[in-house]
């Protein structure tokens, strides 16, 4: 639930965000406490998966993207979509994951998947809920 806080910062409270400031800029300010959190759990998954892996990845950039959730550059950098902070955890850590096994294998072979199982074991179900409804996280709107 989302309500009106006090001070500066929005912040979680129980099961509420609380929301500072002018009602008016309520969704503005969502979006960009999102994005922070999103970028936060993703370095985390990302610096996780990748000591596991032994391959550092060179840099984490977070889009709006609508054609994909993530993608790996041959130079080492991973790109999200900011938006998998809406979707399960486990989901977002499969994601990660999967970019960061990119940085072993450069295709979607037999050996990537095997990177990704080594990874995220039973990854299964958390790109089918990623096919599923990954389209719905779409839906919301974060501007004023």
């Amino acid at each position: 639930m989302i309500r009106e806080g006090a001070g500066r910062l929005v912040r979680i409270e129980g099961d509420s965000l609380l929301v500072p400031g002018d009602p008016a800029q309520v969704a503005v300010r969502v979006g960009a406490f999102l994005q922070v959190r999103a970028r936060d759990r993703l370095a985390a998954a990302c610096d996780l998966h990748s000591r596991a892996l032994g391959q550092p990845y060179s840099r984490l950039t977070l889009r709006d993207t609508r054609s994909r959730w993530g993608s790996c550059t041959s130079d080492g950098g991973l790109m999200f979509s900011w938006r998998l902070i809406l979707a399960p955890p486990e989901v977002l850590d499969y994601v990660a994951a999967h970019e960061v096994a990119h940085l072993a294998e450069m295709n979607h072979s037999p050996a990537f998947w095997a990177v990704v199982a080594r990874l995220c074991p039973g990854y299964g179900p958390k790109r089918a809920w990623l096919k599923r409804h990954g389209q719905a996280l779409h839906g919301f709107r974060f501007a004023g």
